[in-house]
């Protein structure tokens, strides 16, 4: 017999009672398998906000503030940017009932694109039980697009599921935005190439990653990872090019209050490169330094402190 937990139809009911159409409880197992933009967003702690707001002031911190942490704010708001683009392109489906349904499968469309004239959508998914009826069913999703009254549809999404819900489940999605710039559907700042975003929500930590092969929404060419505890507290891989234009990518952990250490490696625009490690309070005041190059201060020798100033974080689990 298959079974669903309680906590997918609540989940799943709310967002069929928020949207238009009469939904069958079968609808409403494969509606919970699509993620929203909650199920992959990268949370940091509320104080680096703070801190990053606070960055233009005069630093009161003894040791400098912790630029390159300051910069894991802003990367993370170009990365919730980009999820919501992702998550755009297959969540129309909950204003619609399935066009079609079969035991294990579901359609919807063809829509027009309320973004895009002249452009038409449709959804196929189907569900799988590799474990057997009564085991955790995987789904399969896929978006594809049109010019509206063309016979050749155009895949643009391509979605895989393991699990009862997008809450407590595990997912991947490849949006490909060559095809998107084929069809005249890409936003003006979209890159080329395909982003990769994937989830894990089945264990603690749970963990976000989203991989570009290009650069483009503000964000570089990298692998950005998050991983989130339950206390706020977590690890963060993460890319971004300063006013100099050079590329710094950095390996972060953080506790809850915002304190937290870093790997940090450089690749200055002028061809140097090298690395650093440092360490920062809850206000981005650097208490550690090892800096040999003093890359991150200029000229003036930057290595100070101790690692034993350091605040403890979990390990990142990539």
């Amino acid at each position: 017999m298959r079974s669903v937990n309680r906590q997918t139809f609540a989940t799943a009911v709310v967002l069929a009672l928020t949207a238009c159409g009469n939904y069958s409880t079968e609808d409403l197992r494969f509606l919970a398998a699509v993620p929203s933009r909650d199920e992959l967003q990268v949370e940091l702690p509320a104080a680096t906000a703070t801190a990053t707001s606070a960055a233009s002031a005069v630093s009161a911190c003894a040791g400098g503030t912790a630029d390159t942490w300051l910069w894991a704010k802003p990367t993370s708001d170009h990365l919730n940017a980009t999820v919501d683009v992702l998550v755009g392109h297959v969540d129309f489906i909950r204003s619609h009932e399935p066009s079609w349904r079969q035991a294990d499968a579901r359609g919807w469309g063809p829509f027009p694109d309320a973004r895009h004239p002249g452009r038409e959508l449709r959804v196929i998914m189907v569900r799988t039980f590799p474990a057997g009826q009564d085991g955790a069913p995987e789904f399969a999703y896929r978006v594809d697009a049109r010019v509206a009254g063309s016979a050749t549809w155009t895949p643009v999404l391509a979605g895989t599921f393991h699990g009862a819900s997008a809450r407590s489940g595990a997912g991947e999605l490849r949006l490909d935005f060559d095809a998107l710039w084929s069809l005249a559907m890409a936003d003006a700042d979209a890159p080329r190439g395909v982003l990769v975003a994937q989830y894990d929500r089945t264990t603690t930590p749970v963990t976000v990653s989203l991989v570009l092969d290009r650069d483009g929404y503000g964000l570089q060419r990298f692998g950005y990872r998050f991983a989130g505890y339950e206390d706020r507290s977590g690890a963060f891989d993460y890319a971004f090019r300063n006013a100099a234009g050079d590329l710094l990518t950095v390996q972060a952990g953080f506790d809850a209050a915002g304190g937290g250490r870093a790997q940090v490696a450089f690749q200055a625009a002028g061809g140097a490169s090298g690395g650093f490690r440092q360490c920062w309070d809850p206000a981005a005041c650097l208490v550690y330094v090892d800096d040999p190059a003093s890359y991150s201060c200029g000229a003036a020798p930057c290595s100070f402190g101790a690692m034993t100033a350091c605040p403890a974080v979990p390990a990142p689990p990539f």
